[in-house]
């Protein structure tokens, strides 16, 4: 399916063929942005001006619709991609695999993907581009300028694997002014810094047309605290900052370039858990070697059925997906524990609902949490667990604390509230304000743009 996509963007560029690659874009992500945190800054105290006056001159949503699971990978996966899980194959942001004895195996790799990106559309149209730390970039041929996103050992090795993969001497070169690269999760203003600072040079020595980033304090603070926290209301602060240099940066090589904001996902506060690992030990459907707190700890023996906890949601996968009494007895588990209301279960999705909803095929059934539940991998102990406060995602998208951020500002573009949008519609209408065919999208792009601009 991947070989086809990229045979469409080819066919598809013959038509462009004649006009030089004369647009610009920059697309940064600041993960687990609401949109409100920009529409509703005042009311939140918060001081963003950079992107208050980016919203101001822009096309923005009052809310994107996201992806199933509303987590990192697959909605920046979806937002390149303008494809859902389901197609594009990034179903969560680990992938599905029992027993897997892997340190912190995520989705890391580009050939992961099994539908081109807009990076991919970008470059064979005739642009150059460059990324930092985009989710799902490692080893990504479409990407010219690449320091991809890693973290599978977190140790100090991811910075050298990174450097790796980057290159030696382009991370050297980018360094002299940049200083050492910073991957430090616990650290997340710091470490988008170091990003903010390897894009800022990035632009200066290369200048791509198209430039990515991706900017995570945010959604570290949130997590740790909760929503607008003083603590999540800080590192968005910071991140205005870094945003009013790329840009500034961005449009100073190229002064109708187009910026876009995005966020993966929208956030909310969390005060309970619910121990669903534990549940289908108790009902036989996992056996494991020995104790422990965790499959992990305790040692997986066999399974009939697994949750795969995305935090706010849970897909549920069958080892054999053509036993019927087994799915049977998983949904009389599923409906017993959704019957007492302390468990936080808003629903039980089936299959179709899945595939509404753009989810993997993996999944014979998905729980979908209240939002404030998140899901816990414990295996000792009740079924509901109570948490001290903090913040999670990765809900099911039609809650509407999912709902996530996007605005574009160009020459062209007209400054309006479109509304709620549909994430998979991003792509499409990024590759046509590059003039860059990108027939793997499903969605047209946003009616955003004036005569002029098209």
């Amino acid at each position: 399916m991947k070989t086809l996509s990229y045979l469409l963007l080819i066919l598809g560029l013959v038509s462009t063929l004649a006009a030089a690659p004369d647009r610009s874009l920059l697309l940064i992500s600041i993960d687990g942005l609401r949109p409100d945190s920009i529409s509703e800054a005042d009311g939140y105290g918060l001081k963003i001006p950079h992107l208050r006056q980016l919203w101001k001159t822009s096309a923005h949503a009052s809310g994107v619709r996201g992806v199933l699971p509303s987590s990192t990978y697959p909605s920046h996966t979806s937002i390149v991609t303008g494809n859902w899980p389901a197609v594009h194959g990034v179903a969560a942001n680990r992938p599905f695999k029992p027993n897997d004895k892997a340190i912190n195996r995520w989705y890391w790799y580009n050939d992961e993907m099994k539908v081109p990106a807009i990076w991919d559309a970008a470059t064979a149209a005739g642009y150059e581009v460059g990324s930092v730390s985009w989710p799902v970039t490692v080893g990504a041929p479409g990407i010219k300028y690449n320091i991809p996103e890693f973290a599978g050992t977190k140790s100090e090795e991811d910075v050298k694997i990174i450097r790796g993969y980057a290159g030696g001497a382009f991370m050297d070169a980018l360094a002299r002014k940049a200083g050492v690269y910073l991957n430090d999760a616990k650290d997340g203003v710091r470490r988008d810094w170091s990003r903010t600072r390897y894009l800022l040079e990035l632009l200066r020595q290369h200048r791509p047309r198209v430039a990515l980033v991706h900017l995570v304090a945010l959604d570290h603070e949130q997590h740790a605290h909760r929503p607008f926290s003083p603590q999540a209301k800080a590192a968005l602060e910071e991140i205005d900052t870094m945003v009013g240099e790329i840009v500034k940066a961005m449009r100073g090589n190229y002064p109708d370039s187009a910026v876009c904001v995005v966020s993966d996902h929208g956030f909310t506060s969390v005060d309970h858990a619910l121990a669903i690992d534990a549940a289908f030990v108790r009902a036989g459907l996992i056996t494991l070697k020995g104790g422990g707190t965790s499959i992990e700890s305790a040692g997986l023996k066999d399974w009939v059925a697994m949750p795969w906890l995305s935090s706010g949601s849970v897909a549920i996968v069958m080892k054999n997906p053509k036993d019927e009494a087994a799915k049977r007895k998983v949904k009389e588990v599923l409906d017993r524990l959704a019957s007492d209301p302390g468990n936080g279960i808003h629903a039980v999705l089936d299959r179709e609902a899945i595939a509404r909803l753009g989810g993997t095929g993996q999944a014979e059934y998905w729980l979908d949490l209240k939002t404030n539940f998140t899901s816990s991998s414990r295996i000792v102990g009740a079924s509901m667990i109570e948490l001290k406060t903090g913040g999670t995602h990765g809900h099911v998208p039609t809650h509407a604390a999912m709902n996530s951020t996007f605005l574009l500002s160009a020459p062209g573009v007209r400054a309006s509230d479109v509304g709620i949008i549909d994430m998979r519609s991003i792509a499409p209408t990024l590759a046509a304000w590059l003039r860059a065919p990108f027939p793997s999208a499903p969605l047209p792009p946003l009616d955003v743009f004036s005569a002029s601009a098209k």
